[in-house]
Formats: C-alpha cells, sequence, structure tokens
C-alpha cells in the first residue's frame, strides 16, 4: 500500500449510507435515513488454519502470543504452552507434518499463506532447548486406562488422559515407544534427541509402558477389558504391503519400505542392503527409501508407473530425491523379480506404461496407476535388492471383534468408541491412513471421549463453530509481505550423513513470520473501526481479554455499517445490539 492512496481511507470517505426502505426481516438492512436496526456486535470466529489442523491447535493463539497481541511474562513458553494444549509434538510437527494448515491460511489470498508449520518448528525447539515439561496430570480419579500402540495416537491419547487424572498403561510390541513416528521417520528428519526429548516428556508424566508385549499374543484384548477401565487401540498401519509380481517374496532381497525403514533404526549400519537398489513406488515413503538407500553408500533407482506430474510425493521430497543421487524411471511397470541361477536377486522384468484410452476399464480411475496400462515389450532393470513402497497396511490379529470386515481397520463411531463395545476405543492408522497430525487428533478426541465414559457424563458433541471466510475480511489492510523460508540443505557429502536437512527459524524471524497472521475472526487491536466510527460509538478497553478489546455505545451507533467492513478480521457483524 504506497503513502499516497489508502485503500480504507478511500473507502471510508466516498461511502454512503443506504437509502430509506420499507423491507422487513433481521437478514435485511432496514435504513431509515442514516439509522439502521442493526447495530455491531462482536463473533469470535474460527480460524481457517485451526479448522484445517487434524491436531485442532491453537495457530491464531501462538502467532499472537509471539507478537505481544496476547500478552504474556514469556512469549515463547507461553506460544509452546499454548501448542501443547492439543499436540504434545510441537518440535516434531514442526519438521515432518506437511501442513496442511497452511493450505486453507487466508493469507494466501494476499500472497502467500503464513509458514505455520515453521513457526511451529522454532517453538517446539524452543521448549527442548528450554527444558519445559508438559502440565502436571489432574487429580487422580482412580481410573486405569490401557494403550494399545506407543505410536503417535496412543501417546497423544495417553498424554491426554493422563492430564485428565486417569492412570494409563501403554502395551507395545515394538522396544521403544514411538510407532511410525520413530520407525518410520528417518533421523534426517527427525534428531533422535528431538524424538527422545518429546517422547520422554509425556512418559515423564507418570506413564507405565510395557514394551515388547504384543496385544493378541502376549495378552488378550478381553484381558485387558477385564482389567481396565477402559481400552484405547492404536496399533497403526505397521505393515508394509508385497508386490504382488512373479519372482517376489518376503526376504532381505524382495522387502517392503515399512520394513526396509524399521529394519535401519533397529540395527542402523548393521544392517546390510544391496549395492543397487530399487525402490517400486512414488509416494513420500518411496521417497524416504531411496533417500535412506544414498545414505547408506547404495545406487537407488525410483520406479514409477506414472509420469512425474501424476506421483503421490510432495514436490519437496521428490526434489530432495533427486537432489541427492537418486535416479527415477517413469512409466514403467514391473512384471517379474529376476533371480540369478543360485536364487539371488540380479534385477527386474519391466515394460513400459501407456495411457488409456477413453471407454478403457480405469481410464477416468481417480487413481493415476489404474489409468495406465502394460505393454507387452519388457526390458530389464539391474538390482540386486528390490523395495515394494506400494502402502501399507494394519495387523489386526487379536483384536478382530474391533474390526470392519470390509476395510480391515477399526469399526469406531463418532466418538471414536468401537461398534458394540462401551470400553473400547481407537483411532490414528488404524483408523484411517493419513498424517502422523491425524493420529495425533484422533487421540486428543478419544481421550475426551473416554473421559467422558470414565466419568459417566454424556459423550462430548462437535460444537458447531463458524469458520472465517477470506471475503469477510478487509485483507487490504494487510501490507504485502513475504514468506519466510527454512534454510533447507542438501549434504555435500550423503553417504553416512544423517543430519537433519531442514533447520529452525530464528526466534527473530519467527515473530516476523507471526506478525503476517491476519488474526482471522478475532480482533488484534488495529482500532480501524473506532477510527472510521462517525459517530464515535466504538471505544476501546486495553484491560479486556483478547479479542474483546473494542466496544460499541448503542446509543450513539446509528447502523452505517462502516466499522465492519474496515475490521480486517471480519470480527464484526452487524446485528442486533445490546440494549436495542
Amino acid at each position: 500500500m504506497s503513502s499516497k492512496s489508502n485503500p480504507i481511507l478511500d473507502f471510508a470517505n466516498q461511502y454512503k449510507f443506504p437509502e430509506y426502505t420499507d423491507q422487513e426481516g433481521i437478514n435485511k438492512v432496514v435504513a431509515f435515513g442514516d439509522e439502521s436496526h442493526k447495530c455491531p456486535i462482536y463473533v469470535k470466529k474460527v480460524p481457517p488454519c485451526t479448522a484445517g489442523c487434524p491436531a485442532g491447535e491453537d495457530i491464531r493463539g501462538f502467532h499472537n502470543l509471539l507478537t505481544g497481541v496476547e500478552k504474556s511474562e514469556n512469549k515463547w513458553d507461553a506460544a509452546w504452552y499454548r501448542i501443547v494444549e492439543t499436540n504434545p509434538f510441537p518440535a516434531i510437527m514442526g519438521r515432518i507434518c506437511p501442513h496442511p494448515c497452511e493450505t486453507t491460511c487466508n493469507r494466501q489470498h494476499r500472497e502467500e499463506s503464513i509458514a505455520i508449520n515453521a513457526v511451529e518448528h522454532a517453538i517446539g525447539q524452543h521448549g527442548i532447548d528450554a527444558g519445559l515439561k508438559l502440565p502436571p496430570p489432574g487429580p487422580e480419579t482412580g481410573k486405569r486406562v490401557a494403550v494399545i500402540g506407543a505410536g503417535p495416537a496412543g501417546l497423544s491419547v495417553s498424554y491426554h488422559l493422563r492430564r485428565k487424572g486417569h492412570s494409563v498403561t501403554i502395551f507395545d510390541s515394538n522396544k521403544k515407544p514411538g510407532g511410525m513416528m520413530l520407525y518410520g521417520v528417518m533421523a534426517y528428519r527427525v534428531d533422535r534427541k528431538v524424538m527422545d526429548a518429546e517422547v520422554g516428556k509425556i512418559l515423564d508424566l507418570g506413564i507405565e509402558t510395557k514394551m515388547g508385549v504384543r496385544v493378541g499374543v502376549d495378552i488378550s484384548l478381553e484381558k485387558l477389558e477385564k482389567d481396565y477401565d477402559a481400552v484405547f487401540i492404536g496399533v497403526g498401519a505397521q505393515v508394509g504391503k508385497s508386490l504382488p509380481i512373479k519372482g517376489a517374496s518376503k526376504s532381505q532381497q524382495t522387502t517392503n519400505a515399512i520394513d526396509f525403514l524399521r529394519n535401519y533404526e533397529i540395527y542402523g549400519d548393521d544392517f546390510k542392503i544391496g549395492k543397487k537398489v530399487i525402490v517400486i513406488g512414488d509416494g513420500n515413503v518411496a521417497m524416504d527409501v531411496a533417500r535412506l538407500a544414498r545414505r547408506m553408500g547404495s545406487e537407488s533407482t525410483i520406479i514409477s508407473a506414472v509420469p512425474r506430474e501424476e506421483m503421490n510425493c510432495y514436490p519437496d521430497e521428490f526434489d530432495d530425491a533427486i537432489e541427492e543421487g537418486a535416479k527415477i524411471e517413469y512409466l514403467v511397470g514391473t512384471r517379474e523379480v529376476l533371480k540369478d541361477k543360485n536364487g539371488k536377486v540380479n534385477g527386474v522384468k519391466c515394460s513400459k506404461m501407456t495411457k488409456k484410452e477413453k471407454g478403457e476399464d480405469g481410464w477416468d480411475s481417480k487413481i493415476p496407476f489404474f489409468r495406465y496400462k502394460i505393454d507387452d515389450d519388457t526390458f530389464e532393470i539391474k538390482s540386486d535388492m528390490i523395495v515394494a513402497s506400494i502402502g501399507q497396511t494394519t495387523d489386526m490379529s487379536g483384536l478382530e471383534i474391533a474390526v470392519d470386515d470390509k476395510s480391515s481397520l477399526l469399526k469406531l463411531d463418532k466418538y471414536l468408541r468401537v461398534v458394540g463395545k462401551e470400553n473400547v476405543f481407537g483411532g490414528g492408522d488404524a483408523l484411517k491412513i493419513d498424517l502422523i497430525t491425524t493420529a495425533v487428533g484422533h487421540g486428543r478426541k478419544a481421550a475426551n471421549s473416554i473421559d467422558s465414559f470414565l466419568k459417566g457424563k454424556d459423550m462430548p458433541e462437535a460444537l458447531y463453530e463458524e469458520v472465517i471466510k477470506v471475503k469477510e475480511q478487509d485483507i487490504n489492510y494487510f501490507f504485502h509481505s513475504n514468506q519466510a523460508k527454512r534454510n533447507h540443505h542438501v549434504p555435500k557429502k550423503i553417504v553416512g550423513n544423517h543430519d537433519e536437512i531442514l533447520e529452525s527459524l530464528s526466534k527473530e524471524q519467527a515473530i516476523e513470520e507471526s506478525k503476517r497472521c491476519m488474526s482471522c475472526g478475532l480482533c488484534f487491536d488495529c482500532k480501524q473501526c473506532s477510527a472510521f466510527c462517525p459517530q464515535e460509538a466504538i471505544t476501546r478497553y486495553k484491560d479486556n481479554p483478547i479479542g474483546e478489546v473494542m466496544y460499541t455505545h448503542y446509543t450513539k451507533c446509528v447502523g452505517c455499517h462502516l466499522c465492519s467492513l474496515v475490521c480486517p478480521t471480519g470480527y464484526i457483524k452487524m446485528g442486533m445490539g445490546e440494549g436495542l
């Protein structure tokens, strides 16, 4: 916005009051000269970022804390505590969450969205560096909950239940807690000190863990139901799918992506892989396998059955894999795993894929793979290890009573309770194979339901909350500013280098980025309404709570609507004011 032109001031100066009309109804402007029956009312709305966050973080809140709009003794501590009200993994999520919140951010209609994930990264790192501890447990209730699975869903539900005063015992078949956050996310994404710190903070609340225990084998679900007041199932989807082609078998030479990543986490450099690794698949996990293979000193080739524009990975994941030396073959279908006379893998037999013609079965499928068909001509790609990265599924053996026969996933109602079971709940990838952040959100929601059940209360109903739309805001109020970018570096030496590749914003950068937040749906004390009110009917009360600093004297208000039109956040609506 130039100094010569102010669109808001120009609008205000040119504004014309509505003409008299005899229309009726609260949804219509009823003006009497320059007066109206509608006056400003203040309606706090949900910002689209929070609505788009699977964990339900108060994103607007932690931005306002960092910028000082919401006052606190220590803004960085306060911002961290604001996040962990819903998500106990800000440092982890700040590194790996694909930030769906940013795709809903209203700021993108001005220029670029707020770098929400980058700010969360900085706040999460502060929590670790400052040694902040999670809020303590509430008063003990005497209720006991068994949690099956120590992944993001299981740890999240344990955290929230413990805060509510319930005793929690986690059962997990792995040696260490973390689930797919640990066994599926490599150290170059999340340093293991960061992982240990945030998982450790949860366990430090007094949560018991029984690792190396497989429910359904070592102990039955029925036994847990009997011994505990409630049970949560969060086993995740930790089984990789195998290749459905000739010659493929589960072995060290023909494995799947989940086992590949898990084995490295368990055995480290003692996990031996082939010198030429072929990764079959086109998703983010396939990129991870290829990148890990490069760090282990092997060549890696990604085979995709579709063209680049239809691959299922995020653009930055693909770019990182290529920059780190992975090769890629597009529009290639695999037919057979080839082996030498001694039975050792030495490559794959492949054919080119071509786009199906209109009318052919699957030509318009939503799944890119089904829109292509394999040619008859074949060729070979040499390799001594094949890794299938074509999806993952659950292992529900011993938990069949909670499973939907059609999907092999948990059969839950809207409260995340197993259908037909009063005291068994679930969530995470066992319900829906999705983001880690989604699993964290499931854990919080399930904890609320379990808490209500244990206390004999009605199940919590989702409250209707209005999400603020950008058309309700005046985004021209905000100056153009570019999004802050984190330093992302490709190591000069790939082999043996497992250091994190994504740097956190500095605290100064994070604060500046937070200032770009438009505080959608909540007052941030810009004073536009009071400045442009022709009747001087709006007063600022500095000691009022955040978002409630403005007050309208309705005896002075003439209903001109100007305040609502210049409000950049959409916090002001025109309605029936108090005292009218």
